[in-house]
Order: C-alpha cells, then structure tokens, then sequence
C-alpha cells in the first residue's frame, strides 16, 4: 500500500475549514476564507513538491511561504485597524524584500522565509499583549478569543520560522538528514491549528466609520475629562440599548458616542478598572438578572436577549458578575434571597 504524504492529510484539514467558512456563506468571512486558501496553497504545493520534486514546484512553495505571514498578518489586523497608513508600510516591504532574495539569491530563501515568519509572528504576540480593547472591530463576546487566537497565530508563525531555521542548518550541516521529520512536524502542528485559530476567532464585525487618526491620537485627559466621556458613553450605551446588540463592538460604542475608541478605552479603564469587553457585559448580566428575577423566560432565550451567544460565555460572566449560575440566582430570587 503506497504511503501518503503528511501534508496531505493537512491539506484535507484545511480543505474541511475552509469548505465550512465558504458554505456559510457569511461576507465577514472574506478575510478567513483569504487566509485559509494561502493556507491550502502553501500544503499543496509541499505535497506536490514532496511527490515530484520538481524545480517549479520549490520556486511555487517559496512564493506561498513568502505570502503566508503577511496574510496572517491581514487576516488578524482587520480586528484592530492596524492595516493602514504609512507606519504600515514595512509590513507590506517586507515580503516584497523576502521575494527580492529569492530570485536574486536563491540560497538565502530560508534565511528570508526565517526572518519574515519570525516579524510577522512578533507582531502578532506584541499586538495580542496589547489587551482586548485593542481589536476595536471584533464583537466584544469574542474579544477576549480574538486576543488569544492572534497570540497563539503569533506563536505559531515564530515556531514555522525556528523550523526553517533547523531545516537550514540540517541541510548546511547534515545534508538534509532530518528535513522530512522537520517538514512534517511543521506542516502537521502549524497551518490547521492557525487555521482553526482563526474560524472559531468569531466574525469581524464590518468596520465603522473611524474617527480620524488625530483624534484617535489625542493626548492623556484629566480626570474631570474622563469621568464626563465615561458617563456620556455610559448613557449612549444605555439610551439606546447597544449593549444588548450581539455584534457590538468598541468601534460602534465609538461612533455612537462620538468618542475615538482608544479614549473611549482609557475612559472605561481608569473609572471602572476594567476593558470594554468586561464593562459591557456588566449591563448585559444586569439585564439578565432583571429577567431572571421578573419573568419565567427560559435560561436559554435571556442569554440571547442580553447581548450573549454562547452558554458558556454567559455562564462565565454571569457566575463572575452574580458569584451563582442563572438557574442557582433565579431559584435564589424565587425565595427572596436576592436584592431587587
């Protein structure tokens, strides 16, 4: 029985996550599905190349690894508005330096590939270190996965470029007598881990109007100037309800006040001590309290009707906020044991 190449297997894994994203049919997907087809790109060319060996086929999967990262990089930036505007501009040199090498200096393309995975990867740990109130565009009931997804694609892209790096050495060194195992290691833990990173990450909201950069850039406020932009954005939220919107995002509550997100962060910070993310759940769990108190609705359908989309998510921040589960704090409520 013919044995099958490793990164097929991973090419079938990916293939399945990116069927999944392309039958939802869902436009917030756009990007993932981007992602995931470089993804695709990048396994096949490997097997293709782990099969013939063919000149062509190693040029093709160098130019998929050179696009890889900055499609990482694309993919997790749509969250937090970073793309754009001229400091930006390195990340999109940098890969077009990657293929510069390549062509040029054909024995540096591991050297290249090892720095440029090494970059993008660093990037993304920096960014997720940053907080959740970083991704301005993620639903606030992701944000908190959305963070960790983009350290954890970080991660992974340094671990592809410490891989180049040791396959380098083995073939400079051992003439290439480990590169099968390190090839296969690579391709089995990187790509469908990132991949499933991103399809659980939650969809990306679509993008506000963003305010403009100066005013997103202004400088630290007093106190006065924080605590008076906290209880307008604190009544913008609970005028209009948006903390029961399901695809609220920090974005949106910015727009809404008329407060850059980044002010609209610091705000909520320095008052409440926490992110956004927390503080709007607060309202959502008092609002499910209310319900649970007041009415007979079933569990399942007031975790909706506060702003939450997932079970565990809600039980999360409810037993954080309450200290009980929705059912222990309703039976409690029923017995007159709870303040109204």
């Amino acid at each position: 029985m013919p044995a099958i190449p490793l990164p097929f297997y991973t090419l079938t894994v990916l293939l399945l996550l990116l069927l999944k994203i392309l039958f939802s049919r869902h436009a917030e997907y756009r990007n993932v599905a981007i992602f995931l087809s470089g993804c695709v790109i990048l396994v096949l060319l490997s097997a293709l190349r782990w099969t013939f060996d063919a000149i062509i086929l190693r040029q093709l999967q160098s130019l998929a690894a050179i696009a890889l990262p900055p499609l990482a990089w694309y993919c997790f930036t749509s969250f937090t508005g970073q793309r754009g505007g001229p400091k930006h501009a390195a990340y999109w040199l940098a890969p077009v330096l990657a293929l510069i090498v390549n062509l040029a200096a054909p024995e540096m393309t591991d050297a290249a590939l090892m720095l440029l995975f090494m970059g993008y990867g660093s990037t993304l740990i920096k960014i997720s270190r940053q907080g959740v109130d970083t991704f301005i565009f993620s639903r606030i009931n992701d944000a908190n996965a959305a963070t960790s997804m983009t350290f954890f694609a970080g991660c992974f892209l340094c671990f592809s470029g410490a891989v180049d790096l040791a396959i380098a050495v083995d073939f400079r060194f051992f003439e290439g007598a480990q590169a099968p195992i390190l090839v296969a290691l690579s391709q089995t833990l990187l790509l469908p881990f990132i991949g499933i990173a991103i399809v659980f990450n939650g969809k990306i909201a679509p993008p506000a109007e963003v305010l403009s950069a100066q005013q997103d850039a202004a400088p630290g406020h007093n106190d006065e100037e924080l605590t008076a932009a906290y209880h307008h954005i604190e009544k913008t939220l609970l005028e209009g309800k948006l903390f029961l919107d399901h695809d609220i995002t920090l974005s949106l509550i910015g727009k809404a006040s008329g407060i850059a997100p980044r002010q609209l962060s610091r705000a909520v910070n320095q008052i409440c001590g926490c992110n956004v993310s927390q503080w709007v759940n607060g309202f959502r769990v008092r609002h499910a309290q209310a319900l649970l108190r007041n009415t007979s609705i079933p569990v399942t359908q007031i975790m909706l009707d506060s702003g939450f989309s997932t079970k565990s998510h809600f039980n999360k921040e409810f037993a954080r906020f309450s200290g009980s589960t929705p059912t222990d704090y309703r039976r409690l409520a029923d017995e007159n044991l709870v303040p109204d």
